[in-house]
């Protein structure tokens, strides 16, 4: 899977308060963006998620502006990770033509239900994702 350095919002951002990512990713003026292609946010972890009670949770959500001063004019919650997500979890969403439909997009990360006092994330938009999953063969020669 390729990154786009114009489509990272986060590199190994650490994140154990609600924050925006690092970076703003700017669509551009044209808004024809993965016109006829599927386009996805992906979302890793880099750093375990750490709590003392094992109960945080990290709501993932893209937001989108006309402006990049970022008082959202629309917010999609992606998806949610817990505090057993473990370093190498990655999560994937699609995209839909009306989730990028202005010009500035972030995202916004929201811890919840405890005190998360570790967790690094790197997330970007891409075209291709991997999805690859190997399975054992079942096959028995005698």
């Amino acid at each position: 899977m390729y990154v786009d350095a114009q489509l990272l919002f986060s590199d190994a951002q650490a994140v154990t308060a609600a924050a925006a990512s690092t970076n703003i990713v700017d669509l551009g003026a044209v808004r024809d963006m993965g016109v006829g292609e599927e386009l996805y946010v992906v979302v890793s972890v880099d750093v375990a998620m750490a709590d003392s009670g094992s109960d945080s949770t990290l709501a993932v959500a893209l937001e989108c502006d006309s402006t990049d001063s970022f008082t959202p004019d629309s917010t999609r919650t992606l998806f949610t990770f817990s505090a057993a997500s473990a370093a190498g979890t990655v999560k994937i969403s699609r995209l839909s033509a009306d989730d990028i439909n202005l010009r500035y997009a972030r995202l916004y990360y929201t811890p919840a239900n405890g005190n998360l006092s570790a967790g690094s994330f790197t997330a970007f938009i891409a075209k291709d994702i991997q999805k690859y999953t190997n399975y054992a063969d079942n096959i028995v020669i005698s």
